[in-house]
């Protein structure tokens, strides 16, 4: 039989299959386990990613809880920064917090740190730990987190921050809660003194208005504001700012004082602009904002007679800001038909909303109302004389001025504490009322000589004449005395008593005695034309001073019946400075970072 050709063979019988059977070796075997290989490499990195992920995800897993856990913390401390426990029960709270949802800090795997301090937007870095009041707190969560395959463990760290800002709204002597009959004819006087107008508000009208709030975020709606910083940029006459309070008293829902306050929307000639934001003496404003973020205050309100009052004067205010040139208001008030008192309005008041605390300084308050700077002058015309026969009897034959330059009175806020409640919940405000100045004379300018009393005899002959030179100025200086606002009668829009810390306005005997001190020099008795008596002037001064100090207690009594309603209206009260806290809001805790 013939044997195949090797061709045959070759054809029939593969070169792979010729190898395993015994034949040359087969490359394609070799090609087979390189490909395995290579997809135990691929399985295996498939594996080893995996189980990274598993790492990864536990640890992202891990952080997310972490942040979630100091988010909580730090929302729930900084709720109780404001109480007097301050940072050492914020930090309590936020343990508290932490470990009810499941984070127990044992200071080494698992770790909860907290800082106190302040968020100002105006700082680079926005929360610092200095400034005062602390406002925020920065919780801080770390846990130690191992990793199941990838190598050692690692610690995994979460920051959070939380903002609550304590807004309290007031004003000093700007308005009077409760206005008597009396009073509401004063006020239609000063008001029409001011807006130059005609002013007929009843006492009802002013009564309701005195219990109107006006909320400053429908304030920055009304004038078209983005936001705070905006509303307080804003410049406008009186009469705009009188229709965008209406506005926001409507938003707010009260049609009725909306309806009264409309009346007094009257353009005023010549009036200046009025800036809503408060810049001091230079650039007076409606509202001294004392807040490291002003857009919190859009939860406070103001009272709309106080914002009447003080915008009215603003808007009188002379462009240059001087006594010579700041609005002058007369107002005829009656003592037997002889007195007149004249008003200058030096710096407007400004009502104050804002956080307590200081700012670089223990005297540097963050927020603090005033009370207007004004020269009154108190003019009292001769009196007749007295005929008695030969005898003619002269008390007080030449015109009388008194003068009272009254700087503005302050009260600064110390910081809140918010507590849990409404009536625990307290501020403190720290009211000064204003230095003033005293000085009698024959004229406004505290010049001249008064004819206190004078005797003569047949109409000509002079017996004795008793003269007054000028005397002042007398400065009063006051004290200054904590307030303390709660809400135990479930309102924060309360009138304290006033604060009475000078003599002046009720108590007259150290302004009286200061005043007799000065007499030596000022008093001069002459008798038949000589002034022989002046050198013996100080043993007889005692009985000058039982003759002459029932005239000055009558003029100086002015000031508890005339002059302290009127500049009490103007928002100053010499001797007395009255408080009215219109709003106190807790701030809401916010995270901010």
């Amino acid at each position: 039989m013939r044997k195949p050709s090797t061709f045959a063979v070759a054809t029939r019988y593969p070169r792979s299959l010729r190898a395993r059977r015994g034949g040359a070796s087969m490359p394609g075997a070799r090609r087979q386990h390189g490909a395995v290989a290579v997809l135990a490499v691929i399985w295996l990195s498939i594996a080893i990613a995996a189980l990274g992920a598993i790492d990864i995800g536990n640890l992202y897993f891990v952080r997310r809880q972490l942040q979630r856990t100091a988010d909580l913390a730090a929302m729930a401390a900084v709720q109780v920064l404001s109480t007097p426990g301050a940072c050492t029960t914020a930090t309590t709270a936020a343990q508290q917090n932490a470990a009810s949802n499941g984070f127990a800090a044992n200071g080494t795997t698992t770790i909860l740190s907290l800082t106190c301090g302040r968020w100002d937007t105006s700082t680079s870095t926005y929360f610092g730990t200095t400034g005062n009041p602390f406002n925020a707190v920065q919780v801080q969560t770390t846990q130690t987190v191992p990793y199941f395959f990838l190598g050692p463990s690692r610690n995994v760290t979460a920051t959070s921050t939380a903002l609550a800002s304590n807004i309290d709204a007031f004003s000093l002597s700007t308005g009077i809660a409760t206005i008597n009959t009396q009073q509401s004819a004063l006020l239609n006087a000063i008001l029409g003194g001011l807006l130059n107008t005609s002013v007929s508000l009843s006492l009802g009208d002013m009564q309701s208005l005195a219990t109107a709030h006006i909320s400053l975020q429908n304030l920055m709606v009304a004038l078209g504001a983005a936001n705070m910083q905006g509303l307080l940029a804003t410049t406008v006459s009186y009469q705009t700012l009188m229709v965008a309070m209406v506005q926001a008293l409507q938003a707010g829902g009260d049609t009725v004082n909306a309806a009264i306050l409309q009346t007094l929307a009257v353009a005023i000639p010549g009036g200046q602009n009025i800036t809503v934001g408060d810049g001091g003496k230079s650039a007076p404003g409606l509202l001294a904002l004392g807040l490291a973020n002003p857009n919190a205050a859009t939860t406070a309100t103001i009272n709309a007679f106080d914002a009447v009052m003080v915008a009215a004067q603003i808007a009188q205010r002379s462009p240059d800001g001087t006594a010579a040139n700041a609005p002058v208001i007369n107002v005829a008030a009656s003592l037997a038909g002889l007195a007149n008192i004249s008003l200058q309005i030096l710096n407007p008041p400004a009502l104050a909303v804002g956080e307590g605390g200081t700012v670089n300084g223990a005297t540097n308050f963050r927020t603090t109302a005033r009370t207007a700077a004004v020269n009154l002058n108190l003019s009292l015309a001769p009196l007749p004389p007295l005929y008695l026969g030969i005898a003619t009897i002269s008390v007080l034959s030449t015109p009388v001025v008194l003068t009272l330059a009254v700087a503005p009175g302050t009260a600064t806020l110390n910081p809140v504490d918010c507590e849990s409640t409404k009536a625990a919940t307290q501020a403190t405000i720290l009211v000064t009322p204003g230095i003033a100045t005293v000085c009698l004379g024959a004229n406004a300018a505290c010049t001249g000589s008064v004819n206190v009393a004078s005797v003569s005899l047949l109409a000509s002959a002079s017996l004795v004449a008793i003269t007054l030179n000028s005397l002042g100025p007398l400065p009063l200086m006051p004290g200054t005395t904590p307030v303390t606002i709660n809400g135990s009668s479930g309102s924060f829009d309360v009138t304290p008593p006033p604060v009475n810390s000078n003599p002046l306005g009720s108590d007259l005997s150290t302004l009286s005695a200061t005043l007799f001190a000065q007499l030596p020099t000022a008093l001069s008795v002459s008798v038949l034309g000589s002034g022989i008596l002046n050198s013996l002037l100080t043993p007889i001064l005692s009985l000058v001073a039982t003759t002459l100090t029932p005239v000055l207690q009558g003029v100086f009594s002015l000031l508890n019946t005339l002059i302290v309603p009127t500049l009490s209206l103007l928002g100053v009260q010499v001797g007395t400075a009255t408080l009215h806290n219109m709003s106190l809001t807790c701030g809401v805790s916010q995270l901010v970072n």
